[in-house]
């Protein structure tokens, strides 16, 4: 961060350096932590950045810095364009100066509705790990799922979410060997990001990053294991044994 950047007090920033965007980072980060890092799309590709910040906010605590597309409080929309150059930028301040604890080298792509469609055109960048899909699903080009070779994470809403039917196509479609995990919560589309720190949305959430990014393999049990499915989600996954991701510092 510089002189310039603009502190809120929820714990989400903006900074002169990458215009359009929206950080999210723990409130403390102890010395020698890194930090990997989660790209967000918001709900109808909206440029208000803190349309889902109780969940974002939540998702940063367990050491993640979240870098959401749009401003605070933004209007308009965004497209996937402001994923690459949310990747572009913290490929190249990563290590350095103020951003010297994030670790560009774990990143991973994730989008609510409209949102989760941007984050699908990440999956083709090699320098993100991991796709996360928060009731979403392709609208068009219904066979592209067969195409992917990285880990996508499908969190919907239930037969009431209007993106069930495409999420559930999706998680289907992709080949086999490649790890992939879906869960539903019957909460329709809306989720939980706007309840306190995220809701149900937020634990899940919380703990999928930790796995993912940071490589808590103790915190993906709760994916993986009984956790999710005593908490309410309906689980279904195939090759999540082949998800490696060493410990981060």
């Amino acid at each position: 961060m510089s002189s310039a950047d603009t502190i809120f007090p929820q714990g989400y920033y903006t900074t002169d350096t990458l215009s359009g965007h929206t950080f999210y980072a723990p409130k403390t980060v102890p010395a020698g932590t890194k930090l990997p890092v989660l790209l967000w799309g918001n709900g109808g590709c909206s440029a208000d950045a803190t349309g889902q910040a109780p969940f974002l906010t939540q998702l940063a605590s367990h050491g993640v810095l979240v870098i959401a597309s749009g401003t605070p409080g933004g209007s308009g929309t965004t497209t996937a364009a402001f994923m690459t150059q949310s990747i572009d930028f913290i490929a190249k301040v990563a290590g350095t100066g103020s951003w010297a604890s994030i670790d560009a080298s774990r990143i991973a792509a994730a989008g609510w509705s409209c949102g989760g469609i941007e984050a699908y055109a990440q999956i083709w960048d090699d320098r993100v790990q991991s796709i996360g899909i928060w009731n979403s699903g392709l609208l068009t080009n219904y066979t592209a799922a067969g195409s992917f070779r990285k880990p996508v994470f499908f969190f919907l809403g239930g037969p009431s979410d209007i993106a069930y039917q495409n999420g559930e196509r999706d998680y289907a479609a992709m080949p086999a060997g490649v790890p992939k995990w879906k869960g539903n919560l019957a909460v329709g589309h809306g989720g939980t990001y706007t309840q306190a720190n995220g809701g149900k949305f937020g634990v899940i959430g919380a703990h999928w990053v930790q796995w993912i990014l940071r490589g808590n393999v103790s915190a993906g049990e709760y994916l993986s294991g009984n956790g999710a499915t005593s908490d309410g989600w309906s689980v279904v996954s195939a090759d999540l044994d082949k998800i490696q991701v060493a410990p981060i510092a």
